[in-house]
């Protein structure tokens, strides 16, 4: 449970937090107004791709697919989100996923 809490408050602040200084790719990335409906319907949408699980436990270990196939393109999960942005969410859970790794020992205790 400690680690799949980790993982939805985590990737929750990855995905909906702030911008950096990265602009997006796209004209019309949802991502240039984060606040706007469209934005929040891509973000949940990604967020759910990344966390939902059809059985219990965390995912956070695995590396998320940000990408889908929709007619024969590559597209984002988020319908619309540039690459600039789903980069961004890639490295931010490559630091997650070793963030993780470190907590291991403390979640599963002392070995002996």
């Amino acid at each position: 449970m400690a680690l799949h809490e980790v993982e939805l408050n985590e990737t929750r602040c990855l995905i909906f937090g702030s911008k950096d200084s990265n602009p997006c790719s796209m004209l019309n990335c949802p991502s240039l107004t984060p606040i706007g409906p469209a934005a929040l319907a891509a973000y949940r949408k990604v967020f759910n791709h990344v966390v939902a699980s059809p059985r219990l436990g965390t995912k956070v270990l695995q590396i998320p697919e940000f990408y889908e196939v929709h007619g024969g393109d590559l597209q984002c999960v988020g319908h619309g989100i540039c690459s600039n942005c789903v980069e961004k969410w890639e490295r931010g859970h490559a630091v997650l996923r070793k963030k993780v790794w470190a907590m291991l020992p403390d979640v599963f205790g002392p070995q002996g």
